[in-house]
């Protein structure tokens, strides 16, 4: 995944800064359930206007397509990246989390030398925004972690510690039913970008 992509999807859920990556994933999509509160686009903005489009793929299981352009003069979208994930929940201490898979690493092939990574952020949505906080990785009872279960019951030890969480959470509005009317349009533009 080339880091400036990573870097728009981290940006969208925490989602999250480049170093929010694990090497495990927190929970397991085959036993997650979609919640489809979490359905819809979501937009903040920093140096750029970012779209995080979440639908089902399934009951359990999500497809996020984060989506990173600027504004032209004439208010349209020009895009600057594209990133897409396998995504699910994971309920820890009454907590949401949501792991992200990018698509790229979802079932790597024989032969792939690439390492699976997750970008992992716990979700809070209050009315139409949705707040992201990511993991950091380089919290230190993170380190030697290598399973999920472990990685679990550390968030679960730790889930009050702010020093678990990166700086600088994501908080994303939902768009409204007339924003939506746009979103066919918007994907059209970053057609190249799939």
């Amino acid at each position: 995944m080339n880091p400036r992509s990573l870097l728009a999807a981290i940006a969208a859920l925490g989602l999250l800064m480049l170093t929010g990556c694990v090497g495990v994933p927190l929970g397991d999509p085959a036993v997650s359930k979609a919640d489809s509160r979490y359905c819809g686009v979501f937009e903040w903005r920093d140096a750029h206007v970012n779209r995080a489009v979440i639908r089902a793929w399934d009951q359990r299981t999500y497809v996020v397509d984060v989506l990173t352009g600027d504004f032209n003069d004439d208010g349209t979208t020009r895009p600057r990246s594209r990133s897409v994930f396998k995504a699910w929940l994971t309920e820890v201490e009454g907590r949401t989390f949501m792991t992200l898979q990018p698509i790229e690493l979802v079932g790597v092939l024989n032969g792939d030398d690439r390492h699976p990574m997750y970008l992992i952020a716990r979700l809070t949505l209050d009315g139409q925004t949705l707040t992201a906080a990511p993991i950091d990785p380089d919290f230190k009872k993170l380190k030697d972690i290598t399973t999920s279960k472990e990685l679990e019951r550390t968030i679960a030890a730790n889930v009050n510690d702010p020093k678990l969480y990166a700086n600088n959470p994501i908080a994303a509005t939902r768009w409204t039913p007339d924003q939506m009317k746009n979103l066919e349009k918007l994907q059209e533009t970053f057609r190249e970008y799939k």
